[in-house]
């Protein structure tokens, strides 16, 4: 009998599934609107995703497979076998949205789930890849039935390493830094730039210098022409730091030179996860409230606060 998996969460662009524990992103493309995604384990693609958004045009979840489909045999290679198609299966779990699942089997095997997701008018194209012979059926059913898209209450989820948590969907991601020790993603909402970074090893890094002192080098070039202050706190039971300042005229754009600009950011260790969590904003507000509001999202140390 196969060993049941551990399971963790992914979730990108307010999509949102569980994947086997060993299985990792491998790529990351897009923004909301449309993009890819593709997760390995340690010797093969497992998972894609891909999502677009309908516009003003409707489509039907049997529709979009036809015209998959359709597409998909256009590339078969003369002389190539047709695949066997399995359609018209679905999954309770999602009986709220228009969906179909369907397995082909070809040149490659995969079970694929074509979602359409009212609300926010995107479709959402999961496919589970499989061996002949091991079809992970299991495991695709619960793959299958976890996916979410769009907001909850609200607030998007955003999950990838295990670095959790949620915004508004207005924050639309502008960079990605999935570095080993620092994971660093940054969102612009009209004006207002927002940065949310998880660093790895945090008792190693505050025995080379204390909390305030690394901040400060930390983040030195993010905090340059600002005039801060920072404040130590306790945040969660964790110690913390809370840090404000303005932007000096002098730094200001020229067209910003009547306009000032406010830096608040939010840092606290969690020596049970031994990471150091920041969440950082800039925009036209001092002392921004929406900085410990999104920072209280954050899953610290195994669960939400």
């Amino acid at each position: 009998m196969a060993k049941e998996p551990q399971w963790s969460r992914l979730a990108w662009q307010g999509i949102a599934f569980d994947v086997p524990a060993d299985w990792c992103p491998g790529q990351l493309q897009g923004d909301w609107d449309t993009g890819y995604l593709r997760v390995e384990d340690e010797l093969n693609v497992r998972l894609e995703l891909r999502w677009e958004t309908l516009g003003r045009r409707t489509a039907t979840a049997s529709a979009l497979v036809d015209n998959f489909l359709r597409q998909t045999q256009k590339k078969l290679r003369r002389g190539e076998a047709q695949p066997q198609v399995v359609r018209d299966r679905s999954v309770p779990q999602l009986s709220a949205h228009d969906h179909e699942v369907f397995t082909w089997r070809g040149s490659y095997h995969a079970h694929s789930l074509m979602l359409v997701c009212g609300d926010t008018r995107r479709v959402v194209h999961l496919r589970v890849f499989f061996e002949p012979g091991n079809e992970l059926k299991s495991l695709t059913r619960h793959v299958f039935a976890s996916a979410t898209s769009g907001a909850r209450d609200g607030l998007a989820e955003w999950n990838v390493f295990d670095f959790v948590f949620r915004l508004a969907p207005d924050w639309r991601l502008q960079t990605s830094g999935l570095k080993t020790g620092c994971l660093q993603l940054a969102f612009r909402d009209g004006r207002d730039d927002l940065e949310v970074t998880r660093f790895s090893l945090a008792e190693i890094v505050l025995r080379r210098a204390p909390m305030d002192e690394w901040f400060r080098g930390q983040f030195a070039k993010a905090l340059k022409g600002f005039r801060t202050t920072l404040a130590e706190e306790a945040y969660r039971e964790h110690a913390s730091l809370r840090c404000t300042g303005m932007l000096r005229a002098r730094s200001r754009p020229f067209g910003l030179l009547r306009r000032r600009r406010y830096v608040t950011a939010r840092l606290w260790h969690c020596p049970e996860c031994d990471k150091l969590f920041a969440v950082r904003l800039v925009g036209d507000v001092p002392d921004d409230s929406r900085v410990d509001a999104i920072a209280d999202t954050v899953v610290c140390h195994g669960h939400e606060e």
